[in-house]
């Protein structure tokens, strides 16, 4: 079971048959475990597979996140992974976990190891939150008494005519005469970010991180009753990797004298080709106008780095009209949101966003790329 899918998970091949529910305690993580939590990894993903990787995903972590573990003395059968972040929930500031890699070890499946790690992580006494997963874990999650929120939907901006023929091939297996020019011409003018050069809202200024700068858009009225509040500690985690994770670029939207909002990106290459991600755009109160205009800033930055796609994800309704209004192609699925407790209204105005869970991470570059494909940090501030 996974609360997100990876396309280098291993097959069904272990099997522990005869294996008791005796020999297997839950335990949460601590720096001990480490080996045993690699002697997992490299078992279950494809991923780095250095000392230095390790340290930062576990170790260098753990200030910010909790992780549950199922052990026997040899080995490590699962395990459930959340990072702990602000939210402002109903207008009060509270302390959440987001979880991911959530995972039993294939020849598992079906033994309860996954269900013990999870029933740790909700005996902690936060809040859980989940943003989509496999389809084991959208129908364990209800079954646990988890409650659905919400949803969001994850969105698009193709750039090259790779990424657009890839697309058209799996809805089209003929090959149609003349396609390759159209669909680079659709790239390079119809999909191209533009700038709002006639009637600008302001100016994006590129900073280090979101910190007490940003504090002020957070009081009153927000226009949301679920919002994660920036936590500049885990920026810096999340933007200081491995080479391979990519480059992250943070913005601060301002006009009139004041701030407006903020943004998050992410350029990294993949073996398909590089790609971007709008991670986060956040303004109180915001309009389709002002959220046009940020998503628009944010994409023609990341444009300079030329990535093959710009990928996004939103919950908010004026959000994804602005994403739209940037051409950004909406995914026909939603992606659930659940979380634990469940005590919340069903009625609650949500932002969520691609900075969430391991949003800002996936995909892990390959044990080869450990230095990242990347020869020198991407410039994708744009011009002030």
């Amino acid at each position: 079971m996974a609360t997100t899918g990876s396309p280098f998970e291993a097959p069904p091949t272990e099997r522990y048959l005869g294996l008791q529910a005796a020999e297997i305690r839950v335990e949460p993580f601590a720096a001990h475990h480490l080996p045993l939590v690699a002697a997992f990894s490299e078992r279950y993903w494809s991923r780095p597979r250095t000392e230095a990787f390790y340290r930062w995903r576990y170790l260098d972590s753990q200030p910010f996140s909790r992780m549950f573990l199922a052990l026997t003395d040899a080995e490590c059968l699962g395990m459930v992974f959340g990072l702990r972040k602000p939210y402002l929930i109903g207008g009060e500031r509270t302390s959440c976990l987001e979880v991911f890699d959530w995972h039993c070890l294939p020849g598992l499946k079906g033994s309860g190891v996954g269900i013990r790690v999870m029933r740790a992580m909700m005996r902690v006494g936060e809040r859980v939150i989940s943003i989509g997963g496999t389809e084991d874990v959208l129908k364990t999650l209800p079954a646990l008494g988890w409650q659905r929120i919400g949803g969001a939907r994850m969105y698009e901006l193709p750039l090259s005519a790779d990424f657009l023929e890839s697309g058209l091939r799996r809805r089209l297996p003929v090959r149609v005469p003349g396609e390759r020019i159209l669909l680079h011409a659709a790239a390079v003018t119809w999909f191209r970010p533009r700038r709002r050069t006639r009637r600008p809202l302001g100016r994006i200024v590129s900073v280090p991180v979101i910190d007490l700068e940003a504090q002020p858009l957070y009081q009153g009225e927000t226009g949301y009753d679920v919002l994660q509040l920036p936590d500049a500690q885990l920026q810096r985690w999340t933007s200081s990797g491995c080479a391979g994770t990519g480059h992250f670029g943070f913005f601060h939207f301002a006009s009139e004298g004041r701030l407006r909002g903020w943004a998050m990106t992410r350029v990294h290459d993949t073996p398909q080709g590089r790609e971007a991600a709008i991670l986060d755009v956040f303004a109180p109160e915001p309009d389709v106008a002002l959220y046009t205009w940020m998503v628009s800033e944010a994409a023609f930055s990341l444009a300079r780095a030329r990535p093959h796609v710009i990928r996004a994800r939103a919950s908010c309704p004026i959000l994804q009209a602005a994403l739209c209004a940037n051409r950004f192609r909406p995914d026909e699925a939603e992606t659930p949101v659940y979380t634990w407790p469940k005590t919340l209204r069903n009625d609650l105005r949500l932002h969520i966003t691609l900075n969430h869970s391991d949003g800002p991470l996936r995909p892990y570059p390959l044990p080869g790329d450990a230095t990242g494909l990347l020869a020198k940090p991407v410039d994708s501030a744009p011009a002030l």
